[in-house]
Formats: structure tokens, sequence, C-alpha cells
């Protein structure tokens, strides 16, 4: 065991280990963080569709022509007769989805190249290709259950609040 006798000695050499042990050696970081806006390209739609555009439009989305005049113009009693229009939307979509006259793509195009069908509906409903998150959403859901149709992917977009707008 060391043993100093002399008390500066002692005082002398802590003073120089605090000295050394507290050297200002550390270098600050300072981290920022820049604001970025994220959006994606037509997903922002601040108009929302008139009765007589939102039954056209779908009408064409579905069986790829203009809607007859006296159909446009029951539709759009029904539609302005509602207090809900989203229930209106609803049972339009419905009915055009469950003609036979439709023209969207069978279960069987569908199931031979998924991902293409995705996109070929997001085109065609939205105008717009979907983004990565959608396709795999969408795609994943095909693949996981059989009871999903054409109809019900297309009776999922044509009543989004997306396509209520434009």
């Amino acid at each position: 065991m060391l043993v100093y006798k002399n008390n500066k000695s002692i005082s002398l050499l802590l003073i120089i280990i605090v000295l050394f042990a507290c050297s200002k050696d550390e270098k600050e970081y300072v981290y920022q963080i820049d604001e970025v806006e994220i959006s994606q390209a037509g997903a922002e739609k601040p108009n929302v569709k008139t009765s007589t555009e939102y039954i056209s439009i779908a009408y064409a989305d579905v069986f790829g022509s203009n809607v007859p005049t006296n159909l446009l113009e029951d539709l759009k009693k029904i539609y302005e007769s509602f207090g809900d229009k989203g229930v209106a939307e609803d049972l339009i979509i419905k009915n055009f989805l469950n003609d036979n006259s439709v023209q969207i793509p069978t279960n069987q195009e569908m199931e031979e190249n998924i991902s293409l069908f995705v996109t070929n509906a997001y085109k065609k409903v939205f105008n717009r290709a979907p983004n990565e998150a959608e396709l795999w959403f969408l795609k994943d859901c095909i693949e996981k259950d059989s009871n999903i149709s054409p109809e019900v992917v297309y009776y999922a977009l044509m009543t989004s609040n997306e396509y209520r707008q434009f």
C-alpha cells in the first residue's frame, strides 16, 4: 500500500487527474430535420362531383359508354332524393356492377395477372396508377381471399372517398 506523507502532493496529483479527466475534446453535434411535404399525385382532389357527374362517370367506367339520358334523369332523381349521398352512390354502383353488360375484367383475367388488374383498375377508376402500398395491399387481399371478384374490387374503389371527388 502506497502512503503519501505530504498532503500537498496528494492534492496536486488529484488536481492533475481531474484536469485530464475533464478535458473537453468532445464534439457537439446538432441534428436538424428538414420539413418535407409528402403528397401523392392525384390523391388530392378538392372538388366533389355533382350527381350528374358522379352517375355519368360511374356509368362510363363500368359500361364503357355514355349513360342514356332517360337513365341519367331517373338516377339523378334517386340520387338527389336520398339525404345520405353515400347510400345512393352505394346503390347505384351495386346496380351497375350487377348488370350483365358490365365491361370489367373477368375472374380469370384478374387471376392471370393480379398486378396488371389492380393497376388497370386504378387507372380506369382514379385516373392514376396505384402507389406501391396500394398495389401490394390489394394484390395481397386478392391472393389470400378467393371470394374477392373484380366486381368487389371495382365496388370498393368506386365507393371510396377519392372516387367521389375530382
